[in-house]
């Protein structure tokens, strides 16, 4: 029976609250798709790279937090100095009690990247032999992409043109460079996230 007491007692002091106009104003909704058991490292990640740019842009600390907080966690590693600068000001959202860990010797990479309408670019990337490779790409705002990767011999491994987010996997039978071409085929600026694991 007591606890029926606290819990009608806590529904008065929130009732009470809300009457006296105490409430806290409502988070800015970062529309966040809830993450699946099993989906792959690099699919994590880049989810939550966009969710961090958009709760940064809707200026929502509570979903900044929580995206800084899974960036930590799975050991993102920034391939550009813009792309660290950004990190750097998502990690500082975080509680002073949260300590980052970095250089985890084979954690996620990852850039971001706009292109324009009709626009081609192209990075190469290192996978190891008889290793899962995985690439993700994740758009934050426009139309997303085409993707295709080539091995060093320009056989292509992997070509997806499908809806966001599009995602790369493979085994390559040795160590090799690839060529990954992405192609803004859209009518307006793609800009997205792009996570190599």
């Amino acid at each position: 029976m007591s606890r029926r007491v606290s819990l009608g007692g806590a529904a008065l002091i929130c009732l009470a609250a809300l009457a006296g106009g105490c409430a806290a104003p409502a988070p800015v909704a970062v529309a966040a798709a809830p993450v699946q058991a099993g989906t792959a490292r690099a699919e994590r990640v880049a989810e939550a790279l966009v969710l961090a740019e958009r709760a940064e842009r809707a200026a929502d600390p509570a979903a900044l937090v929580q995206a800084a907080a899974r960036l930590e966690r799975l050991g993102a590693k920034p391939g550009t100095p813009a792309d660290e600068e950004a990190m750097q000001r998502w990690f500082a959202s975080l509680p002073a009690d949260t300590a980052v860990m970095r250089g985890r010797a084979l954690g996620p990479a990852y850039r971001s990247a706009a292109l324009d309408p009709g626009a081609t670019t192209q990075l190469n990337q290192t996978f190891l032999g008889g290793r899962s490779a995985q690439i993700v790409l994740r758009v934050s705002r426009g139309p997303t992409p085409r993707l295709v990767v080539r091995d060093q011999s320009d056989r292509e491994v992997c070509k997806v043109a499908a809806d966001d987010p599009l995602k790369c996997r493979w085994v390559p039978i040795y160590t090799q460079r690839h060529s990954i071409e992405i192609v803004n085929t859209g009518p307006k600026m793609s800009e997205f996230y792009i996570v190599f694991d």
